[in-house]
């Protein structure tokens, strides 16, 4: 009887160990929970709102790297003597095409699938087979993301992540899940891969990044590998992209060291670190977080790179900043970077590479060629001879504007090119403003002197600027290649946004000047602050408090106070006198010059979309809309509008992703009408559709089992927000008869 105290007790600790396990430890083990405690990494690289502590621009005095830009021919004039868009493909065309074991459609990510049981003939007989609900619990968990992991499958199983921190795996003929992986950390966001262990099939694993490494995961269990790494994970810093397999190993990139590392299949050690960026540059970011992809038959690795940190602000990073913004390949064998190309040098307008290296065989005249596609924010289509870099079409360059920054060396030249077309306009104007809520419009016209346009136009801390493609153009999904006609399709998003420089600090203001402050913290302060910060405050990428900055060290027309006067009387309803405001302006200039003296001040940077106040973008619709280019002659076949508003196809943002198949149909998701749809290859016409709970935010996926073709679509919302909706549901569509 004495130790009927002690059982509650100890149900107590095993009910408190039992829940510690399962929602803290999770199934992604010990190991990894005590790294993850005691290593709290944080990657602030897509952040879009940095305050950088003035650090009198360290490097400005020490470029290494030249602005030299030359022109570039592409080879493809050599050989292109007649337009040969419609043949037969070689079977090395359509390698990769009749699986799908790694998210974006195998090594090439080039999301084809050659099944075309469901085709424009037949598909208006695709229906809703069953769906499941990824929230399917007594107790709801949260929401935590959408999902950008496009779902992989393999002998009869689809594997799935969900926004809740788990890796699905459905049994497609049964209707079930078969197993579930539940993670302490979100699963990281651009995809996974299957290792088929020919040596023992039923030690097959998935390789799924979460956070600051990678996870073995067992394919029928969904248990750990413990023969791997530290029972099952791999610790190789943070990665992104769907790893790949290559030979005896697999190889992923990382995007906190920015480095390609491969990994023995044998034990899960590291066997070879490769650079992505020279030892000795001068800046931080250009991080391979859009993609990579695998020539195995010639060892040959693909990776893009984003653009380098700070992202909008480059005075401590002079110089083009070798290798950001670029494509790279990597030969596998000698361990060594093969070539690069970069498309924008010294980016300021967060103009990374975000899709991932698609890549083809293609045919031009007679002659085969292996190449690497790359789709890119500002509108481009570059293809390279995957061996020698060498470019298909011509590449040129243009004069861009300076930087009002007198302490920002811009780069004086950027990309333009004529062929391939763009599938984006780049260059905003006026006239690109949309006239359906005209006062909103006027408003712009009406303080057009505070906007800056144009393209390549840089940041400033005297004017916004607006500008198409930092998140537009194509983004992460990326380009689709039909190898039967040599197109490629890709979501194209033309969204206007807003960039913002401005300075902060917390120095005080003169004490001398103690009755102007006075007059100031009285009639400003609740809105700029008492220390003339101001106010700017982003969700999901939407404005929704924004005070500008009262801090002009880098504005010198705010020491005239005419100036000054105008730009008050413009602003406020409320009448100070002259003589007031005078006194305002004089504490201002003394404030600014003692902060400039004690150098204690950051400079920030922001970003947000440019909407009117209907929370729909200021410019001309389409924003969204799907492209058929050519990639032979560079021609687009035919753009149409994606997404409804109010039943009208007005084109709206499209941030989900497409796949193609042989049966001439492409499927689409990801716009803020919630809709899957089918579009005819050939002519763009929609030909199918169907609304789902949520957007989908990542590309669907197309498979055979039981001789039956099955689409897969996930609906989990999206992250900016004018995505309605954030859940989490999967839908699986087959044929069926009427």
């Amino acid at each position: 009887m004495r130790y009927f105290p002690l059982i509650p007790i100890l149900f107590i600790f095993i009910l408190s160990t039992f829940l510690t396990i399962k929602y803290i430890i999770a199934d992604t083990g010990i190991s990894f929970a005590y790294d993850y405690f005691l290593n709290k990494l944080e990657l602030n690289s897509t952040h879009n709102i940095v305050s950088i502590k003035y650090n009198i621009h360290e490097f400005q005095n020490s470029n290494d790297e030249i602005f030299k830009f030359e022109d570039i021919q592409g080879f493809g004039k050599k050989l292109i003597k007649k337009n040969d868009n419609q043949y037969k493909p070689s079977p090395d065309q359509l390698d990769g095409t009749n699986e799908w074991i790694r998210s974006n459609g195998g090594d090439f990510s080039n999301k084809y699938s050659i099944f075309d049981q469901i085709n424009t003939n037949n598909i208006n007989n695709l229906k809703l087979e069953f769906k499941i609900d990824l929230n399917n619990k007594i107790i709801k968990k949260n929401w935590m993301n959408n999902v950008e992991t496009n779902p992989i499958f393999y002998d009869r199983l689809l594997y799935v992540v969900t926004p809740f921190r788990e890796v699905l795996a459905i049994d497609i003929e049964n209707q079930i899940i078969k197993w579930r992986f539940k993670s302490l950390k979100k699963i990281d966001s651009r995809g996974m891969t299957l290792w088929i262990n020919k040596k023992n099939k039923e030690n097959s694993c998935l390789f799924v990044p979460i956070r600051n490494g990678i996870f073995c995961i067992n394919y029928k269990t969904g248990k750990l590998n413990n023969k791997l790494g530290n029972n099952g994970f791999i610790k190789t810093g943070i990665v992104k992209a769907a790893p790949v397999i290559w030979k005896d190993n697999v190889v992923v990139a990382t995007v906190n060291d920015q480095k390609v590392k491969i990994i023995s299949l044998l034990d899960g050690i590291i066997t070879d670190v490769i650079n992505i960026h020279p030892k000795n540059r001068k800046f931080k970011g250009g991080s391979p977080w859009g993609g990579i992809s695998l020539d195995k038959k010639n060892n040959l690795l693909f990776l893009t790179t984003g653009n380098p940190r700070p992202a909008l602000i480059g005075t401590s990073r002079p110089g083009k900043n070798k290798n950001a913004n670029s494509v790279i390949a990597i030969d596998l064998n000698q361990k060594k970077i093969l070539w690069t190309f970069q498309e924008v040098a010294h980016d300021l307008w967060d103009y990374d590479i975000a899709s991932p290296p698609l890549l083809a065989k293609i045919k031009v005249y007679d002659n085969l060629i292996d190449v690497v596609i790359i789709t890119t924010k500002i509108g481009n289509t570059l293809i390279f001879d995957r061996y020698s870099g060498a470019s298909l079409h011509d590449i040129n360059y243009i004069n861009v504007p300076k930087s009002d920054f007198i302490n920002e060396k811009v780069s004086p030249k950027q990309i333009i090119n004529l062929i391939p077309e763009a599938f984006m306009k780049l260059n905003l104007s006026i006239d690109d403003f949309d006239n359906r809520l005209i006062e909103d419009k006027n408003k712009i016209l009406n303080n057009i002197e505070e906007f800056n346009f144009g393209t390549f136009v840089p940041p400033s801390f005297t004017k916004n600027v607006i500008v198409y493609g930092l998140h537009g153009g194509a983004q992460w999904p990326g380009a689709v290649f039909d190898p039967h006609n040599q197109n490629i399709y890709l979501q194209v998003n033309q969204i206007p946004w807003q960039l913002k420089l401005y300075l902060s600090s917390d120095e005080s203001f003169p004490i001398k000047m103690k009755e102007a402050y006075n007059l100031y913290e009285k009639n400003c302060s609740s809105c700029h602050k008492k220390n003339r910060s101001g106010n700017y405050k982003t969700i999901d990428e939407k404005n929704v408090n924004y005070v500008p900055s009262l801090i002009k060290l880098y504005d010198k027309k705010f020491e005239n106070f005419e100036y000054f006067l105008k730009k008050v009387q413009k602003k406020h309803k409320y009448k100070l006198e002259n003589k007031e405001l005078l006194k305002i302006h004089k504490l201002f200039v003394n404030w600014d010059n003692k902060i400039k003296n004690s150098k204690n001040y950051n400079e920030n940077f922001q970003w947000s979309q440019f909407l009117y106040s209907d929370d729909l973008p200021a410019t001309k619709p389409p924003w969204g809309k799907i492209v058929s280019l050519n990639i032979i002659n560079g021609k687009i076949n035919w753009e149409v509008p994606s997404g409804y508003i109010k039943n009208k196809k007005i084109g709206t943002s499209n941030f989900g992703g497409l796949i193609a198949t042989s049966g001439n149909i492409i499927f689409s998701t990801g716009t803020n009408d919630k809709k899957v749809i089918a579009i005819d290859s050939f002519s763009g016409e929609e030909i199918w559709s169907y609304t789902m709970i949520a957007a989908g935010s990542t590309a669907p996926i197309t498979f055979m089992s039981g001789n039956k073709q099955y689409l897969a679509v996930i609906s989990t919302g999206g992250r900016y927000h004018n995505y309605s909706k954030k859940y989490g549901e999967l839908y699986i569509f087959s044929l069926q008869s009427n």
